[in-house]
């Protein structure tokens, strides 16, 4: 008995293993087929390499119908795709093209293009963030464009926005961005700044709002500007958009070439993007102003510009002009240092390069070598 029961019991054995190899056989050929047909599908409908086809195969994810492949790639050269364009998109994401054209490419890309964005926008718009197609239109898409219309007033300013800003459509965040619009609104912001500031950066819609209310706390009563002032979200901006730990770091340079507290203050009050400039970038140009020229703290943190300024194309090139020009009294009409600095270039030249070419002619010819004309 106990004999007939192991045979019965090695007989299921083999019996399952043989089915269950045949099984996995019988998958892995079709796989293996289905995957050559997708690399020649990519070879031949969109000139793709063996390489890049093999590459792009191996990403697909969905189930596969050449059929709709067809479609999606029809509809996508419609939409205003070239073949270049196509390469590019399929590459990064081939699953688009085992999309359902008519419930899922063309009703988001027709909201697309009902707000604005058409043609070559659209195109640069889904090659720079593609993964917007897997956001759900009336879930995710339509109600992000509803309150980005609500904030920044039109659709011409929303497009504008998306435009600089393609990963908006696909962040998956709306409550941080309504959180932080709030809280906006609730220190005083007008809904008019908080429209031109984020049309220039719409980096305050994705930031923690914690770290928002931390900035909007220390520029008030540290960097000491009121939300009333047209600076004041500008500063908030740039302050955290850069690293707290380099801001520190660049801070402490200043310090170094004895900036006090109130110096460094004016300066953010004034140009805010200095914190953004490099370390070297600031060295140098303290270095220059400070101790090649001798110019006091005080004086550079009133003008912050000064430090934004090349050093190599402006600063002291035309600084060697107006420092010579001045001494020789060559010029009747003398400018304040900072003056001719924020001169625009074809204005220099006209005020102060011109005038002195017939007696400084090797000094004219230097200084157009220098600034590259």
């Amino acid at each position: 008995m106990m004999l007939v029961k192991a045979r019965a019991i090695l007989s299921a054995a083999l019996l399952f293993k043989f089915d269950g190899n045949a099984f996995l056989f019988h998958y892995s050929a079709t796989a293996v087929s289905t995957s050559n047909l997708l690399v020649k599908y990519f070879i031949n409908s969109l000139g793709f390499s063996k390489e890049e086809a093999i590459s792009s195969s191996a990403k697909v994810t969905r189930n596969i119908s050449f059929k709709n492949a067809d479609l999606a790639l029809n509809f996508l050269k419609q939409t205003g795709f070239n073949d270049t364009n196509l390469k590019i998109l399929v590459s990064k994401s081939p699953d688009l093209l085992f999309y359902d054209v008519e419930r899922t490419l063309k009703p988001k890309l027709q909201c697309l293009s009902e707000l604005g964005l058409s043609g070559p926008d659209l195109v640069k718009l889904l090659l720079r963030d593609w993964t917007l197609v897997n956001r759900g239109l009336h879930s995710h898409i339509k109600p992000l464009l509803n309150r980005l219309r609500n904030v920044l007033g039109s659709d011409e300013n929303v497009v504008k926005v998306i435009k600089k800003t393609s990963w908006l459509i696909s962040h998956n965040n709306h409550g941080t961005m309504e959180a932080n619009l709030n809280l906006l609104r609730s220190f005083g912001c007008s809904n008019d700044k908080i429209k031109n500031t984020v049309i220039r950066n719409t980096h305050l819609l994705k930031i923690s709002t914690k770290k928002l209310e931390k900035m909007l706390h220390r520029v008030e009563k540290e960097v000491g500007v009121s939300p009333d002032s047209a600076r004041f979200l500008h500063i908030v901006v740039v302050l955290t958009c850069c690293n707290q730990k380099n801001v520190e770091t660049k801070l402490g340079i200043f310090k170094s070439f004895g900036w006090s507290d109130s110096d460094t203050l004016t300066m953010l009050q004034k140009l805010p993007c200095c914190v953004g400039l490099s370390e070297a970038k600031i060295r140098t140009a303290l270095t220059f102003l400070m101790k090649e020229l001798g110019y006091e703290s005080i004086y550079i943190a009133s003008r912050p510009s000064l430090l934004a300024y090349s050093l190599e194309k402006r600063l002291i090139p035309r600084y060697e002009i107006w420092k010579l020009v001045n001494e020789k009294y060559l010029i009747k009409s003398r400018q304040e240092f900072y003056t001719v600095m924020t001169w625009s270039e074809s204005k220099f030249l006209e005020k102060y390069v011109l005038p002195v070419k017939a007696e400084l002619p090797d000094l004219y010819d230097l200084y157009i070598k220098r600034i590259g004309k």
